[in-house]
């Protein structure tokens, strides 16, 4: 919550998106109608907060997440779609979950959730069963909207610890203190063997190519749903563990340390325990302060985040007027976070995605670390990484064009 509520200059929607893109078409009023069904079925995609404080609680709205179609017309103005894309998910007044629909010249479905409510399994759940809903399927469902604290195992074990501040970021200094987002993303075969440690090998020694002094520490969410597989959830019950990645670190000590913490959970740290107690000013200026800090000394609280979003089957995407092309994700993005990666698997093809703030991304530099994994993930291609920038300098949000986006449901 406290990320919604930093200055304007600083905001980043702590939104996950996923893009489903592919051939033939998906009315609109079918598309709302699988939205209302799914849920229905999922109602932690209609969670708001309720409450104050530590006393804030999420409730489910009853209200299903709204459609908004951009037209053939907007999309000729691709600042606008851009501008949906960064329509705000408000926790308080809702939705904290929605749909865009754009149909021309192709059809792209982009699934976005506010973190708090959702995380990535949770929001393909969602995805899946909107599709099974437009097939006529009933959706398989998931009714536990508990918060992740339900599914803690609270043990003696001590987990990573490292100085706030001292990270470095993969791709240099910040120039400029800019922090909107920039995305990027590449297409590598699959199955790929330890792909997430890999991926976070080569992007700490990108950031001691820049600097050999600092700390490289990567944050990977890790969902608690194996804990009690007999319960299906969409809420948000992942938990991010910190690894501190040395020049001497292999590839099978990040895969060790990985799995070593799927099953138990350290003590909550005095921060988090009092965090929960304060108000959301207090906490907007402290993350502010730290973004000031990040842009002046190059020094961020960690380096990146890494999440797997798992292995799809065209299948779950597809209709019988619709196939299914690409499947990517667009990670949130924080001015505090160099650089956040998600892996999704579709068939057999693996899409890497990332997001960056501006100031780390100019430049090109975010486009030569993607060109760099694509080469190390596809040694034997020997045409350039097909990256995909989706914007380098974002209009600031029109609420008369996006209040304008067409069709919503319930709302």
């Amino acid at each position: 919550m406290a990320a919604d509520s930093v200055g304007q200059k600083y905001r980043c929607p702590v939104i996950i998106e996923v893009v489903v893109e592919g051939t033939g078409s998906i009315k609109a009023g079918e598309l709302i109608q699988a939205v209302g069904r799914a849920s229905r079925a999922n109602p932690g995609t209609r969670l708001i907060a309720r409450g104050m404080l530590h006393a804030s609680r999420l409730v489910d709205s009853g209200v299903a997440p709204p459609v908004r179609q951009i037209t053939a017309s907007e999309r000729q103005d691709e600042s606008a779609e851009e501008l949906f894309y960064r329509y705000p998910l408000s926790l308080h007044s809702g939705p904290t979950c929605d749909v865009i629909l754009i149909s021309s010249p192709h059809t792209r479905i982009i699934f976005r959730g506010h973190h708090t409510v959702i995380d990535g399994q949770g929001l393909m759940m969602w995805i899946v069963d909107i599709f099974r809903a437009l097939r006529g399927e009933t959706p398989i469902g998931s009714s536990w909207t508990e918060s992740v604290d339900q599914f803690r195992r609270i043990s003696p074990v001590r987990e990573p610890k490292w100085t706030g501040g001292q990270c470095l970021a993969p791709t240099g200094l910040p120039r400029g203190d800019t922090g909107f987002p920039v995305f990027s993303r590449t297409v590598i075969p699959g199955p790929a063997s330890r792909l997430m440690p890999r991926l976070i090998l080569e992007t700490a020694q990108a950031a001691r190519q820049h600097n050999s002094s600092g700390r490289v520490v990567f944050g990977v969410p890790i969902s608690l749903r194996h804990r009690k597989p007999q319960i299906r959830s969409s809420s948000n019950l992942s938990r991010a563990v910190y690894i501190d990645v040395t020049p001497e670190t292999t590839i099978t000590d990040i895969h060790r340390e990985i799995h070593r913490y799927r099953q138990v959970d350290g003590k909550l740290s005095f921060t988090e325990a009092v965090i929960p107690c304060l108000p959301l000013w207090i906490l907007a200026k402290a993350l502010e302060s730290g973004y000031r800090k990040g842009f002046a000394t190059g020094r961020y609280w960690v380096s990146g985040f890494v999440s797997n979003f798992g292995r799809f089957k065209k299948e779950d995407f597809s209709t019988p007027g619709f196939t299914v092309d690409s499947l990517f994700a667009r990670p949130p993005s924080s001015c505090s976070t160099p650089v956040f990666f998600i892996l999704l698997g579709l068939d057999d093809s693996i899409s890497i995605s990332a997001s960056m703030p501006w100031n780390l991304a100019c430049d090109g530099r975010l486009d030569t670390l993607m060109a760099h994994m694509h080469r190390t993930f596809c040694p034997s291609s020997t045409r350039s990484a097909p990256v995909f920038i989706q914007y380098q300098n974002p209009p600031a949000p029109d609420a008369a064009l996006l209040a304008s986006g067409g069709l919503e449901n319930g709302r």
